[in-house]
């Protein structure tokens, strides 16, 4: 009835030496006849202590249980699933907004270095012409005071 396997002996052990007939714990100890879904082991049931993985589990085994034993557990693995499928097109969507939004910051970071380059341009070209402009006064200025001076030092030559 009870597998020989090596957790499963002292179970075995037990029952062998135990009367068959009459009683239905033999030499006063329970017997039981069953196996533990987390453990695998017979003798225990599922969160008894004597079960070696009373406090931790075995996530699979225990993962399998929980939906072997819950009605519900599966309509809730679907509702997960779902939940899971929504949230990876919120991430999609969202990835593709980010892409988008970097495109565009892109784009207008080019379009102001443009703008930026044609008011240097601009700024030079006026820089230019006002130091042209400068010179050219400078020099309307010296040609009309050195032809001022010289009429005037003509006419002084003439008063001689």
């Amino acid at each position: 009835m009870i597998p020989d396997l090596p957790g499963n002996e002292e179970a075995r052990a037990f029952l062998a030496s135990a009367p068959s007939t009459g009683l239905h714990m033999p030499l006063g100890k329970s017997v039981k006849v069953m196996q533990c879904w987390r453990c695998k082991q017979y003798g225990h049931r599922t969160g008894d202590r004597e079960c070696p993985l009373n406090e931790s589990g075995n996530m699979q085994n225990e993962a399998s249980r929980r939906m072997m034993e819950d009605p519900m557990a599966l309509l809730n693995f679907k509702g997960i699933a779902k939940e899971e499928a929504k949230l990876d097109k919120k991430r999609k969507k969202l990835e593709a907004l980010q892409g988008l939004l970097a495109e565009v910051d892109q784009d207008l970071a080019e379009k102001k270095a443009k703008k930026t380059k044609k008011e240097k341009k601009k700024k030079e070209k006026k820089s230019k012409k006002s130091k042209k402009s400068k010179k050219k006064k400078k020099k309307k200025k010296k040609s009309s005071t050195s032809s001022s001076s010289d009429s005037s030092s003509d006419s002084s030559s003439d008063s001689d």
